[in-house]
């Protein structure tokens, strides 16, 4: 049985730069601003990471395809109470719902602008918020995977 290969892209290098760039600026809902791979000095805190590159989903015959971008938002917090850890869970749930908000056309509103020749389209929850570290001095880190879809076209020369 044959394999499929991942193409990859090195899309990602912008494209996570905008991103963070993006959810500062644009996402009011947040705790504190995001950091991009390293949480800020004390809790909370939140961090953005690239996970395991971009990669090709579909490709045109123009050269044009449709690009996926996995990536983590982590919040840390004291992990003092239940309260905590709500608070931790219920901002990554909050930043997925501000992510997916749709207008009357059911269009996506919050979309990040990447570059002149490639446009965000979707984002998708691929796992739902959980604890992924609890430190001895009651430190907390929650983590959500997702997804950013996008349409890079062909440059035009």
């Amino acid at each position: 049985m044959a394999t499929k290969t991942v193409q990859t892209t090195n899309d990602g290098v912008y494209i996570v730069k905008a991103l963070r760039d993006f959810l500062n600026k644009k996402w009011t809902g947040k705790m504190c601003n995001i950091e991009l791979e390293k949480f800020g000095k004390y809790p909370p805190s939140m961090m953005l990471q690239q996970l395991s590159g971009a990669f090709i989903d579909r490709k045109y015959v123009d050269g044009s395809y449709i690009g996926i971008f996995p990536f983590a938002i982590y919040v840390r917090v004291k992990g003092e109470s239940t309260a905590d850890t709500m608070d931790a869970i219920k901002q990554l749930n909050d930043l997925y719902h501000w992510l997916i908000e749709m207008d009357n056309e059911e269009e996506y509103i919050n979309l990040p602008v990447l570059d002149n020749y490639t446009e965000s389209m979707e984002f998708e929850m691929s796992s739902l918020p959980s604890i992924v570290e609890r430190y001895s001095d009651g430190i907390e880190d929650y983590q959500a995977i997702f997804k950013l879809k996008y349409m890079k076209r062909r440059i035009q020369l």
